[in-house]
């Protein structure tokens, strides 16, 4: 029993995880073309970025509120079709909010003291198309939460590598021109962006719809708000996590820019490499959310025995990705970058950046149990406490010890999280709530 569990989960998390990779490899092209446009382009372009990716994610979290209720509804198409509608009403909302944060870029970035050619830049039609973006892909979270939840993985990935390419093929275009189209710089960007988001939310309809049974087609209509209410119950403590999370590691560049900026540009790298090491556990918890909640609904102890398959099938992958990493160090530091002070810094950090990625992929898994299990509260306290801790300590750490102490401070709030994860998950699934 336990081997099928774990290649049903397998089969469902791997496709999962190369989406995500997918997905960050659209980002990084955008980031690359307006890299070679102009630096002022780029910087704008990372101004928005700061803002625009915060809110999506926790978006996307928020959104993670209706796995539970469509793992539980698969067998009643009229109630599948009431959650469907309400995860639509709810990405609705968020996506029309972070539309107008979005548009109003420009407002808000004058008082924060952002310098004037870096706001010129911006233009007046850029903010409104990365607004676009913004409503769109609010939108195109809810249809890829749903085929998460239906265990459609093999969908998510497909239909990212389209919006992948369509993100690698106009991009470079219109930002950088090609034959008849000229360049159009960060105007292109945004262009490419909504141009790409649209018409894959398009295609994400339209597979939603052909893989929903008839009766739970009907999502437009006037929305049940209590069922709402319950999704966002479930999904907002999730997203909020995510806010959390976010604000926490701007904290810590802003105090590793303050050592300097070969630390500043060695700790970029390192959260990237991180946030690498962080997806096949994220995949495979978020992938295992339904089958959770299938388990949970007759027995919860039934549900813990999933999540320790869970842990069984994510650990070792992410034991081999953290002893690859640790292996090829010396030429993935020299990859990343030629500065002999920021190969140093991320040689010393690599036994702290392994720490943090094992610890990471622990509490995740157990986090999204916890989805699973509709209990998300418990996670927001957790993350509240562990990074609110780490905050106040960034700044004394950063000045202490540089990039090392700040790491060793991170590692102990994630183990924080690992720990507190994980309990909150073992009482939830104990019969007791």
């Amino acid at each position: 029993m336990l081997r099928a569990l774990l290649v049903g989960m397998m089969g469902k998390a791997f496709p999962l995880y190369l989406s995500m990779l997918s997905s960050l490899a659209g980002s990084l092209v955008v980031a690359a073309v307006l890299g070679r446009a102009h630096t002022t382009e780029l910087a704008a372009h990372a101004l928005v970025l700061a803002l625009l990716a915060p809110m999506l994610l926790a978006g996307q979290g928020a959104l993670q509120g209706m796995m539970p209720f469509v793992a539980r509804a698969e067998d009643d198409p009229g109630t599948l079709g009431e959650v469907v509608r309400a995860g639509t009403w709810l990405s609705l909302s968020l996506g029309a909010l972070f539309a107008l944060v979005m548009a109003a870029v420009p407002i808000l970035a004058r008082p924060l003291g952002v310098d004037g050619e870096t706001l010129a830049a911006l233009g007046i039609v850029y903010p409104f198309l990365v607004a676009l973006h913004a409503f769109v892909a609010s939108l195109s979270a809810s249809a890829t939460t749903l085929l998460v939840a239906m265990g459609r993985t093999r969908a998510v990935l497909a239909l990212s590598l389209v919006e992948t390419v369509l993100v690698l093929g106009l991009a470079p275009v219109l930002v950088l021109g090609a034959g008849p189209v000229p360049a159009l710089g960060l105007l292109g960007a945004g262009i490419a962006l909504a141009a790409c988001g649209a018409v894959a939310l398009v295609v994400k309809v339209l597979v939603v719809r052909r893989l929903l049974p008839s009766r739970a087609r009907g999502w437009i209509g006037a929305p049940r708000w209590r069922r709402v209410g319950d999704i966002a119950r479930v999904g907002l403590p999730t997203g909020a996590t995510l806010l959390v999370k976010s604000a926490a590691l701007s904290v810590l560049a802003v105090a590793t820019a303050r050592i300097g900026a070969p630390e500043a540009a060695a700790h970029q790298f390192l959260v990237l490499l991180a946030n690498l090491l962080f997806f096949p556990a994220l995949a495979v918890g978020r992938s295992s959310i339904p089958a959770v909640a299938a388990a949970a609904e007759g027995d919860p102890v039934a549900a813990r025995r999933v999540v320790l398959a869970g842990y069984v099938l994510a650990l070792p992958v992410t034991l081999a990705a953290l002893a690859s990493v640790w292996a090829l160090k010396g030429p993935i530091v020299g990859t990343l970058s030629p500065d002999p002070v920021v190969g140093a810094t991320m040689v010393a950090v690599f036994p702290l950046l392994c720490w943090v990625a094992a610890a990471d992929n622990v509490q995740v898994v157990s986090g999204m149990g916890l989805v699973a299990l509709r209990r998300t509260m418990p996670s927001l306290y957790v993350f509240a406490f562990c990074y609110g801790a780490l905050v106040c300590a960034a700044f004394p750490l950063a000045g202490l010890g540089g990039p090392v102490l700040v790491w060793a401070g991170y590692a102990m709030a994630v183990t924080g999280l690992a720990l507190g994860q994980t309990v909150a998950l073992w009482r939830a699934t104990s019969g007791r709530g």
